[in-house]
């Protein structure tokens, strides 16, 4: 598998466990001025109307309170849930001009930073920026934890994540990112901990089964890792990321049919489809269980995807072999030689036991 493709697969994952969603302990903002509208109003508002109407109701409260920090926060707010970064920070800066609780406001740009920019450099820096005001501000801490697990820092992580659940022990938040930095460390004990109290918080929790299927697969325990994807691929309705890492301890454990038809399975999702190398996967896998339509089809989709790699053309020139097929055979097996020098004798091997065939 390519670096670019394993980079896409590790952020959609670490996206899949840290839950991105919009401010789900933030609960500090009081409310505006006496009319009495708090964020609960405007949530609704922006869900049921969409964020321009939130905005306008806000904005017709700052038509006769243009100095109201709380009610720019609020827009910052809408606007950071709408996915406007520039709107968002240029509304959270102006509250802080105004003196609004500047932990909140700078958590928000931590947030926006992170978020919607990918800088998680700059998400680490204004959650700490926002502890400074607060040192008992929790969210801050589980926030810098995530931009700490996305910049790789894995031991800040897990310390961040300890310090939201002394704070938030019932919050299955802290434990679930606890798991990923732990397992990043191969803290595989310390994981396994995490991982098993976020199940007894959230028992559904998909994302947690997997994460925990990769521990134990860590430690070569491929059949309780099998049984944690399994029970991720229920919870979830099946994902590509949990058929892919089943597929792999599938094949570690020796169940080479489970293997093949997770790799199928996993070929519905894009975010697969459309690369050579999992068609390669797919198409060893269903010619080692003599699959040979399927992995006649997954081989051509490979050599299709990315005609310059020899070992595509060798599968396929396998699966001819078996096939019965020696003159497509033999094509692409000169290929793959042609292609690869260091593996023409392998080649060479293939098709002198054709020509014994004939």
């Amino acid at each position: 598998m390519s670096r670019n493709i394993k980079i896409i697969m590790f952020y959609s994952s670490a996206a899949a466990l840290l839950l991105f969603v919009a401010f789900s302990a933030l609960q500090r903002a009081g409310r505006a001025r006496d009319e009495r509208l708090d964020w609960e109003a405007i949530s609704r508002i922006l869900d049921t109307r969409g964020y321009q109407q939130a905005i306008g109701v806000i904005d017709q409260r700052l038509a006769g309170h243009p100095k109201d920090s709380l009610l720019l926060y609020y827009k910052a707010r809408v606007y950071y849930s709408a996915g406007f970064a520039r709107e968002a920070l240029e509304q959270a800066d102006l509250a802080i001009k105004l003196g609004y609780a500047q932990e909140i406001s700078h958590l928000l740009k931590a947030l926006v930073y992170g978020r919607l920019n990918s800088d998680f450099a700059k998400q680490k820096e204004l959650a700490s920026k926002a502890l400074t005001y607060d040192p008992a501000y929790d969210e801050a801490y589980i926030i810098r934890a995530e931009a700490e697990f996305m910049l790789g820092e894995f031991k800040a992580c897990a310390a961040d994540a300890a310090s939201y659940t002394r704070m938030r022990p019932k919050d299955s938040w802290g434990y679930e990112t606890s798991l990923l930095c732990r397992e990043a460390l191969k803290d595989y004990a310390g994981a396994e901990k995490a991982g098993l109290k976020a199940l007894e918080l959230k028992p559904k929790n998909h994302a947690a089964y997997w994460r925990l299927g990769l521990v134990y697969a860590g430690q070569g325990l491929h059949k309780k890792a099998i049984k944690n994807y399994s029970e991720a691929i229920r919870a979830s309705g099946g994902r590509p990321q949990y058929f892919l890492a089943r597929a792999r301890s599938c094949e570690a454990a020796g169940d080479f049919s489970c293997a093949a038809w997770d790799y199928y399975s996993a070929m519905d999702w894009r975010e697969v489809s459309g690369y050579a190398s999992y068609y390669y996967l797919l198409g060893s896998g269903m010619h080692r269980i003599n699959e040979l339509k399927y992995a006649l089809n997954a081989a051509e989709a490979a050599v299709k995807l990315d005609p310059t790699d020899p070992d595509y053309y060798e599968l396929r020139g396998r699966v001819y072999a078996e096939k019965g097929e020696a003159a497509a055979a033999k094509k692409d097996l000169l290929k793959a030689s042609s292609l690869s020098p260091a593996g023409r004798p392998e080649a060479d091997r293939l098709l002198a036991e054709l020509k014994n065939k004939k």
